[in-house]
């Protein structure tokens, strides 16, 4: 469905192969599945979760190609809102995942839920943008939930209780197109440089069989190539999970190399991120190892990290707890 191809992508080693497991989300030992993966590598691959709606990613797939395909003038009508808002069209380079390394060799586009989108941002010149990224968005919606059931499970919560933390969550859908590139390639510029996600959980649809995204083994000091299968999602655990669970699960570097550069790259994450009051503490029975945290303040703060947002105000606070989760290996 996502891709031409059905090749499943080969990791770097042959001794490295299960690095990123592959799990059958409705096979039986899903959570003992999902717990050894994030309490290791922090990601894992995942068949038979959007099954039932393939045919209205089919039809996305072609609107996210005819958006990117626009004039960067029509593009930049829509230009990125700033991190309060999260909202909009980045362009190439303007985003820096690594913040002291050269902007990322990609162009993005963030919506959000109807309550939180502003309609400056939905593109006039594609009538069935805005309807079909709205059902993709409640489709995105409906499997986070599901999966953070399960993580809740792994983590013997009470029914509910991490659940309804994202309930009215700042949650943000993004599509990427990283473009073919034939010209000059400054010294450690990527197409999305090392970074961790930010919030509690990412799924990750992608598009195609370009290769390219990789996860920091720390273990084995080394990046590794995360399998490509037909009709997944890739998921992984961002920072505020990992404090959450006081570091039972792992919140891992990762990023996209300048593979097959002739060829375009399209992928579309979810970022599942808490309410904007919600406190990011300890949900486990262990000492704490952090202090609690204001999810929107870290949110954004992070955010500010990587784009060049001049109406932000640095958070003292929120960079003394920020700073261990930027690149420093």
């Amino acid at each position: 469905m996502l891709f031409a191809g059905q090749k499943i992508h080969k990791i770097f080693k042959q001794k490295f192969r299960l690095m990123v497991p592959i799990i059958d989300f409705r096979s039986s030992t899903v959570e003992k599945q999902m717990h050894a993966a994030y309490t290791t590598c922090g990601f894992a691959v995942f068949t038979n979760v959007f099954d039932s709606w393939l045919s209205e990613f089919l039809d996305w797939q072609q609107l996210v190609e005819e958006f990117f395909n626009l004039s960067d003038v029509k593009k930049t009508k829509y230009s990125y809102s700033g991190v309060a808002d999260n909202l909009g069209y980045s362009g190439i380079t303007e985003e820096r995942l690594t913040p002291n390394k050269p902007g990322d060799l990609k162009e993005a586009f963030n919506w959000k839920s109807p309550d939180k989108m502003k309609d400056q941002y939905w593109p006039e010149e594609i009538p069935e943008f805005k309807p079909l990224a709205q059902k993709i968005l409640r489709i995105a919606q409906l499997l986070s939930l599901e999966f953070l059931y399960r993580f809740e499970n792994i983590l013997k919560l009470p029914k509910g209780r991490f659940v309804e933390q994202h309930l009215d969550g700042a949650s943000t859908m993004r599509i990427i197109k990283y473009p073919p590139h034939k010209g000059e390639i400054k010294q450690d510029q990527l197409r999305g440089n090392e970074h961790t996600d930010f919030g509690s959980i990412t799924l990750l649809w992608r598009f195609d069989d370009v290769s390219g995204l990789q996860v920091f083994d720390r273990e084995k000091d080394g990046w590794f190539d995360v399998p490509i299968v037909k009709n997944s999602i890739v998921l992984n655990v961002g920072d505020m999970l990992q404090r959450w669970s006081n570091d039972t699960f792992k919140s891992t570097p990762h990023r996209v190399v300048n593979a097959e550069m002739n060829k375009a790259r399209y992928s579309m994450p979810y970022f599942v991120d808490p309410g904007r009051d919600v406190l990011i503490s300890n949900l486990t029975d262990q000492p704490d190892k952090y202090p609690p945290i204001s999810a929107e303040e870290y949110l954004k703060w992070r955010l500010a990290q990587s784009s060049a947002d001049q109406s932000y105000v640095q958070n003292k606070e929120i960079e003394a707890e920020g700073i261990q989760y930027l690149p420093n290996y």
